[in-house]
Formats: C-alpha cells, structure tokens, sequence
C-alpha cells in the first residue's frame, strides 16, 4: 500500500467557493482583467507574450476546458455554466473595485461591486485563486466582505462625527501637510487649510491621532462605473480605454474612523484618455482628502470616493 498519494477530487463535489483557479484561467474565463485588478494585471501576466502569443486562444483555454468540463463548471467552448458565469460577470465588470495594496503587484485580494453585483477574489490554499460570490440581496452585502476584509486586520471604528476635506496638491504643500499631520502641528495645518480655502478642523481633528506617527492599513479603490475599456487586443483592457475614472489610495486611521486617501478624479478640462505615459493625467487630476464616517460601515466608508474638490 502506497502512502502519502493525494485523493483525487472529483470537481463537481466542490461548491463554488472551494473552486481553485490560476491567473491564466481567469484571464481566459474573464476575457481580461478582473475589476479589482487583483488577478490580472501588468505585473501578474506578461501582458507583452500574451499580446504576442495569444495564449488564451490557445493552451490557456484548452487548459481550463481539461480541469473544468468533465464536472460542468464549463463546456467543451469553455464556457461557463450558468453559476461561475455570473459569479465571473460581477468580478470582470466595470464597477468599483476594491484591492487589499495600491501597487498592483502585491494585491493578494479585492473585490468587484457594481450593476451586475459583486464578487470577491481571494488566495486558495495551496496557490491560486478563489471566488466569493456575494448574494443577491444588497443589505447583505457589508456583512459578506468583511467575511473578505477581515475586522481582525482591517479594524475601522465609527468616528464620533462627520468631517470631510479635500484640496487638490501643488507644489511642495502635500509634504509639508503630511509633516504636519504627522507631528500634530495644528498651527501650519491651519495655515494650509486657510491657504487652499478649506475647514482645517477635519485635518486638525485627524492630526491628533496620528501624532507621532501612524501606521494603519491601506488599501485601493477605483471607480471605473464610466469608463469604457479597451479591447483593441482582443480582450478586456481597462488602462487603453476612455471615461470619467476615479481612484483612491488610502490608509486607515482606524481608532478615529477616519480615511487619508491620495486621490485622482477625473474634471471638466481634463482628457477621457486612461492613456497617460507622460503623467498629466494623475498629475492634474491629484488630490489630498480626510474623511470621517460615524457610521463604522468600511464597506461603505471605501466606496466613499471624493469629487476632485473645487
């Protein structure tokens, strides 16, 4: 008797949720990237071999039909059966999604909210990816990602009051207002605040927390709800395309509930192009914005994404 030899599973017995997939295989059931772009992007593919190899027309997808159609996750085209496809269709969409890291290549989870529902994606044991689909009831919905973004490391207490901030960044000012957030100097917040024609208190309010330095968790979010991509390759690629974007990168001052976000909103004057190889874009766009939500809902203090102020 042989020891040690793993059990084969019969996919089929597996629910959804314990499906394991591979970056390939959902770029080829995706048609693209995932809405998060935690699974597929620039730094999870060579985009450039697969540009040239179109290999989701070939292996890739021969690949996923092998593991997946004997057990009627997908047919002999690969496509999917009625519920992966709509687990997929709300992850792939151009909604608003949500990473665990800004940089795209340490995003190890997210989650995809938008018309067509949500979906989070997460890391399997053992490699790869998995699926968690959210239900189709909306209240339920905070409740199921913080199942994702655990309270145990994404802590976020209601604030005792509201506040909100925002000024777009010029010059040197981002790093003297970050200085001063950090040493609590209320006096030079006051001054920037009154400089760009704004309410100092929420920065002030923020400042005593974080004197003295603070590290809470970060994360991304991105509004693509009125952006159409691109699919000049054949495939779903958000960066080529054009439309109204915004995006967040934030970190949590938890104990206050309160967001700093670093933000870039798409305004009037500015181009629909997401094509921005010299920076114009992200720099005329950019923004500083503090936030507080008494409400503690993360879920919703993160899809919270600020206007570029005026």
């Amino acid at each position: 008797m042989l020891f040690g030899r793993k059990k084969k599973v019969d996919l089929a017995d597996l629910t959804l949720e314990e499906l394991r997939f591979s970056t390939e295989d959902l770029f080829v059931l995706l048609n693209g990237y995932d809405g998060c772009a935690v699974v597929v992007n620039p730094f999870k593919l060579r985009l450039d071999l697969v540009e040239e190899k179109k290999p989701e027309r070939g292996p890739w997808r021969r690949a996923v039909v092998d593991r997946l159609a004997p057990s009627g996750w997908v047919d002999e085209e690969g496509n999917p059966n009625p519920e992966l496809e709509c687990a997929l269709r709300a992850l792939g969409q151009m909604g608003v999604g949500i990473a665990d890291k800004p940089a795209s290549r340490k995003r190890t989870m997210g989650v995809t909210l938008g018309a067509e529902g949500a979906c989070g994606v997460v890391p399997a044991p053992g490699g790869g990816w998995q699926l968690r689909p959210f239900p189709d009831d909306r209240s339920l919905w905070p409740a199921k990602f913080r199942e994702i973004f655990v309270p145990r490391r994404y802590p976020f207490s209601p604030a005792e009051r509201g506040g909100h901030v925002s000024f777009a960044e010029e010059g040197n000012e981002g790093e003297a207002f970050g200085r001063a957030l950090a040493q609590g100097d209320e006096a030079t917040l006051a001054v920037l605040a009154r400089r760009k024609g704004v309410d100092p208190e929420p920065a002030i309010r923020l400042s005593a927390y974080m004197k003295g330095g603070y590290r809470g968790f970060k994360a991304y979010v991105q509004d693509m709800t009125e952006v159409e991509p691109s699919y000049e390759m054949g495939w779903r690629w958000p960066d080529g395309g054009r439309g109204k974007l915004r995006m967040r990168q934030l970190v949590a001052v938890s104990k206050a509930g309160a967001l700093l976000s670093f933000c870039n909103a798409w305004h009037e004057g500015m181009s629909l192009s997401l094509d921005d190889p010299d920076g114009e874009w992200k720099r005329k766009t950019a923004f500083t914005s503090i936030d507080f939500y008494p409400s503690g809902d993360l879920l919703e203090a993160l899809l919270d994404i600020p206007d570029y102020p005026e």
